[in-house]
């Protein structure tokens, strides 16, 4: 439940983190004493976390009148710094300059396991901070749709937290699909072809956006790109849900039709929104998983990194 505290302990010393967290003797350490699936997932630690590539950036946009707020979330701070880096590139080339608020973690983990007051104080604190850009007028945009989801709904209606600060945060917040959707810009760029054919899975936590599913309207726009959209209820992850040892195997099984479906379609890669959800899919069918964010920013000309990089090589 405390991601935050979990990456900043491991992702400093990544090498030893990975190696731990492969370790079959240490996994099952970890099960016995801590109720974590021995067989579950973890993603590998990032050798540099994203603020620290942010800090040495230097082509970046100044003094545009347009801004936003990137709120980039704990997988993209301590496991995958290429989703922020993407999102950073797209943002860029609509003419935004990028602004990293003080924020911590959203407090889903800690929501997700009852633990309240602990959220109350994540949550409260990120609002001090974003609020002063909603203030503003300066959109708050998010590439978890698990986080965007947390600040604009769940954590304001299961803290009971109403009050004017949390709701104007909320209404300045965005998926970042939905928000490329709504910049008239963004129809005008210049995308290159990626002549693929890929599996998509809307997570559950977008579609409690009820915006549609504008990830797909988003990846349309890139030439020779075919998606072939999931029509599976859940990936059967729930969060960390399907981390813990007695709920590991009802995880598997609910992920089951999600699984077939991906590896039905033969591409060499899935693609999801949700960091959780993409990490499940990798687990249950051995392909990698990429944000939407990472195909747009190579149409535009990005760097692509990854499973995506090797892919698009070849």
């Amino acid at each position: 439940a405390r991601t935050e505290l979990l990456g900043n302990l491991a992702q400093p010393i990544a090498p030893l983190s990975n190696m731990i967290i492969s370790n079959p003797i240490a996994r099952k350490a970890a099960e016995l004493t801590l109720g974590i699936a021995a067989d579950a997932y973890f993603p590998p630690f990032a050798s540099q976390r994203f603020t620290k590539w942010w800090r040495n950036k230097v082509s970046r946009i100044l003094d545009s009148p347009r801004k936003v707020a990137f709120f980039y979330g704990c997988s993209t701070e301590y496991y995958e710094p290429h989703v922020g880096r993407a999102a950073v590139y797209v943002l860029e080339a609509l003419g935004f300059e990028v602004i990293l608020p003080k924020q911590n973690c959203c407090g889903l983990p800690l929501l997700s396991n009852g633990e309240f007051n602990a959220a109350r104080n994540y949550h409260e604190r990120n609002i001090q901070s974003l609020v002063e850009f909603a203030r503003q007028e300066i959109p708050i945009v998010g590439t978890s749709t698990s986080c965007t989801l947390t600040l604009k709904e769940e954590a304001p209606e299961l803290l009971d937290m109403h009050d004017e600060n949390t709701q104007l945060v909320a209404e300045f917040t965005y998926d970042f699909n939905e928000f490329l959707l709504l910049q008239s810009g963004f129809l005008n760029l210049q995308f290159n072809s990626i002549p693929l054919t890929l599996p998509y899975h809307q997570p559950c936590q977008y579609k409690g956006h009820r915006i549609g599913n504008p990830a797909v309207d988003t990846l349309s726009m890139i030439p020779d790109l075919q998606i072939q959209q999931s029509q599976s209820a859940c990936c059967g992850i729930a969060g960390t849900y399907g981390f813990k040892k007695e709920k590991y195997g009802i995880s598997q099984s609910v992920g089951g039709p999600l699984f077939d479906f991906v590896k039905s379609i033969n591409a060499p890669l899935a693609v999801c929104d949700s960091e959780t959800c993409r990490w499940q899919i990798t687990h249950g069918t051995g392909l990698p998983a990429i944000h939407p964010v990472e195909l747009i920013a190579a149409s535009l000309g990005h760097k692509s990194e990854g499973a995506l990089a090797e892919i698009l090589s070849t």
